[in-house]
This record gives C-alpha cells, sequence and structure tokens, in this order.
C-alpha cells in the first residue's frame, strides 16, 4: 500500500530475472496498481477493500502458489538484489527440499533518515528451526527481530497452513511471526541462509512503525512457542 517509491527500484529486478515466473502484487487501495506499467509476468489485483498486512499477504500467497513450487513472500519496501534470487535460485537446484523454507539472517538494516546501517539478526546465519528445536531460539537476543522479519522463500504448500479465519487486525504487524509458527508447527522447517543478504529500510512509512503500540502488544502477549 503506497509502496511506490520502493517498489519502482525493485520490481524491475524480479521482472527481468528468467527464473521467476510471475510477481503478483495486491495492492490495498490502487495508487500502486496506477503507477505499475503492464508486464506479462506482473499480476496485480486491487482489493475491494482493504484486507491489512496478514490477509493481503495470504492473498498474494495464493495466487503465487498457483503458478510455482516455490513463492518469494517478500516485504514491497525492502530491496533484493539479482545476487539474492540467484543464490536463492542456485540453491534449489542443488538441493530442492518442499519442507524447507528460506530465509536471511544476514539482512542488512538501513534507517533511511539517518543512515545508519545494523546487522540485528547476523548471529543466526546458519540456524535451522523446525518443531523441534523452535522453542530454543525465544532465548537468544533479537529472536523478535528473526521470527517476525517475514521475508522466505516458501514451498507453495505451505499455503494451507495458514487460517482464512484470522483478522488482520488480531495480528497487526506482527503478522509474520505468526505465519511462520504456522508453518513449522505444520511440519516445515525454515534455514537461514549464510551470507544471504537483503536490505530491509526503516523508514517513516513503515507499518510496524505505524502501528508500534498495537503490534508490540500482540508480540509479547502471545506465547509463540510450540
Amino acid at each position: 500500500m503506497r509502496r511506490w517509491d520502493f517498489l519502482k527500484d525493485i520490481l524491475p529486478v524480479f521482472l527481468d530475472h528468467p527464473a521467476i515466473v510471475k510477481v503478483v502484487l495486491c495492492d490495498e487501495t490502487g495508487e500502486d496498481a496506477a503507477a505499475a506499467s503492464a508486464h506479462p509476468k506482473l499480476h496485480v489485483v486491487v482489493n475491494e477493500k482493504r484486507l491489512g498486512i496478514y490477509q493481503n499477504k495470504r492473498k498474494a500467497f495464493q495466487i503465487a502458489a498457483e503458478s510455482a513450487p516455490y513463492v518469494g513472500i517478500l516485504d514491497s519496501d525492502n530491496y533484493f538484489s539479482e545476487e539474492w534470487i540467484d543464490h536463492v535460485v542456485d540453491m534449489l537446484k542443488e538441493s530442492p527440499d518442499a519442507k524447507t523454507l528460506y530465509a536471511s539472517a544476514d539482512f542488512k538494516n538501513v534507517v533511511i533518515s539517518t543512515g545508519e546501517v545494523t546487522y540485528p539478526c547476523k548471529h543466526f546465519s546458519g540456524l535451522r528451526l523446525d518443531a523441534g528445536s523452535w522453542n530454543s531460539v525465544f532465548s537468544k537476543p533479537k529472536c523478535a527481530n528473526l521470527l517476525n522479519d517475514g521475508n522466505w522463500v516458501v514451498p507453495s504448500t505451505c499455503v494451507r497452513l495458514l487460517p482464512e479465519t484470522v483478522t488482520s487486525d488480531s495480528l497487526h504487524a506482527a503478522d509474520a511471526i505468526y505465519m511462520l509458527r504456522c508453518f513449522v508447527k505444520g511440519g516445515y522447517s525454515i534455514y537461514y541462509v549464510p551470507e544471504l543478504s537483503y536490505i530491509h529500510t526503516v523508514h517513516d512509512g513503515s507499518s510496524w512503525l505505524n502501528t508500534e503500540k498495537e503490534s508490540m502488544k500482540v508480540l509479547n502477549s502471545t506465547n509463540w512457542r510450540l
């Protein structure tokens, strides 16, 4: 929603990459859809009403899952390079695993207003979590940053694990940790690929910053353990 300042730079990277079959953009209010140029790989949907973060991601995932065995569920205000895509594609070709999600603990956190750069989750690089090891991560610093990061490459079959009845307002911007818990509880694992990095931007229009009070309440009052 209103992310064209970011999408104008990142959409061409995905649309031009030969390994990408389809890019799905579910627009909440129509501005981004109006700005996007037609492209045979680009599937644009303007929602009839605002669905909120969780339900909009779920809808985009459902549409994308019809076209490919893996789907990148990626936030629209982050930047993923061609090298990031290449790394993931090469890994899937070498060792495809229909029960593993792939993610980046080495992401670079960039505060746009100050230029500050940090790597808050780098100590999780190489970590693999499944239902048996999931609870162990909660004793580690910055675990919420990791689990609620929400930029993954996911087997399409994971979509069946996301409940239709859960509302976006019940999760606010703690949607990613909820989704990831659903996937892991459903028998999937997540692997934080070493040296796989993207740019995670922090800006005034961030969904997390705009709902920080409500999202922190969800994050801190929910028992996320299995």
